[in-house]
């Protein structure tokens, strides 16, 4: 088994759960309230801000070159993506600017800001993973159930999209790259990284539909 077989069967289980959370369910449907997508974009706009520091604190540490151009890059088309999704998002629907910070967004953003910036260079990056490659993967698994009038249709055809999805693969293979040189104790804090990133994707998720702040 490849080592991002190994990674993605290591959040089988958590994977489940996001896919049949409710949040993504009625997504799906065009059913979910739109209080609860409202507490979701404010919060995400306040993730992604976060998210692009840890892309950049990365880049500082990446071993050439060629690796700080490319994570500078990720940050870069990252915020841009993510703000004009945001701002047709918020004008759709309303979106205000967050009240709070809720717990999910705040210990999420930490968890990988800490681990990009103090951690080794393949822990962050796998910390990193999961925003890319399971937003992917629920995307693709809603788009292919929705239905055309979906109101959240642009949220779906974004990070079901061919541009995000090339952003995930080009992710998913300096993952694999790192792995090759990796030693089975880095491969496992790899893991470790990866698996509790997927659990916090679960956490932001729950906390928007159940609009939690904590």
């Amino acid at each position: 088994m490849n080592f991002l077989d190994e990674l993605w069967e290591s959040i089988h289980d958590t994977y489940q759960s996001i896919i049949q959370h409710p949040f993504n369910k009625e997504l799906e449907n065009g059913t979910l309230e739109q209080d609860k997508f409202q507490f979701y974009v404010s919060q995400d706009i306040v993730y992604i801000g976060e998210y692009s520091r840890a892309l950049a604190a990365l880049a500082s540490k990446a071993p050439d070159h060629e690796g700080v151009r490319e994570f500078i890059s990720f940050a870069k088309e990252g915020l841009d993506i993510e703000r004009a999704l945001h701002e047709e998002l918020s004008k759709t629907f309303r979106v205000k600017k967050a009240s709070e910070i809720a717990l999910s967004t705040e210990s999420y953003a930490n968890f990988l800001l800490s681990t990009t910036a103090f951690k080794d260079f393949t822990e962050g990056v796998s910390s990193l993973l999961p925003c890319f490659w399971v937003y992917n993967q629920v995307a693709i698994n809603i788009y292919k159930n929705a239905k055309k009038d979906n109101p959240y249709n642009p949220w779906i055809q974004t990070y079901s999209g061919a541009e995000f999805d090339e952003t995930t693969k080009r992710m998913k293979e300096i993952v694999s790259d790192l792995s090759e040189e990796a030693s089975e104790k880095e491969k496992r804090k790899m893991k470790e990284s990866f698996i509790r990133s997927t659990k916090y994707e679960w956490y932001f998720w729950d906390s928007a539909y159940y609009k939690r702040f904590w």
